[in-house]
């Protein structure tokens, strides 16, 4: 997502993983399929075969730690704010809040390609000796489109 104010000249940048549902709908569908295996659990104890339902208790257990897991792992949010005089960037995670600050005018964006081209390419910021990785959950063509903005948004700010 991007956002600019023309009255005070900045720019922002909101970067957020890709996520299909919402902390609700993984809730709806934890109770969904916990109640058919619940009850599928049930209808074997009540025929005799009591062992299925621990198991089955196990697996809905271990499928609610799954989800938990994806959703605290999707709640990352990067803010990149542009201004005249600095570069912001914002990054928070379900249990952590980290933010730096670079002046506009001693930032350099790096973007970096795997040598042997196994890996997604890697976009930095760069000011001071501080080497600051962003845009971590975008895809290739998002990265550099990215980067091209910000190299010229920075450019601009210069002249």
């Amino acid at each position: 997502m991007w956002h600019s104010d023309v009255s005070t000249s900045s720019e922002k940048f909101v970067i957020r993983p890709n996520r299909s549902t919402t902390g609700k709908g993984i809730a709806l569908l934890l109770l969904g399929v916990g109640t058919i295996t619940i009850g599928v659990a049930v209808r074997f104890w009540l025929i005799g075969t009591w062992m299925v339902m621990p198991f089955a208790i196990l697996e809905m257990l271990a499928l609610g730690y799954a989800f938990v897991a994806v959703e605290r792992k999707t709640r990352f949010c990067e803010t990149i704010e542009l201004d005249e005089e600095t570069v912001s960037v914002v990054q928070k995670n379900w249990n952590a809040t980290n933010e730096w600050k670079f002046p506009t005018y001693w930032v350099k964006v790096i973007l970096d390609f795997d040598s042997s081209g196994w890996y997604a390419s890697r976009l930095y910021l760069r000011s001071h000796g501080k080497l600051l990785e962003i845009g971590a959950c975008l895809n290739e063509e998002e990265r550099q489109e990215l980067t091209q903005h910000l190299r010229n948004r920075i450019t601009g700010c210069l002249t």
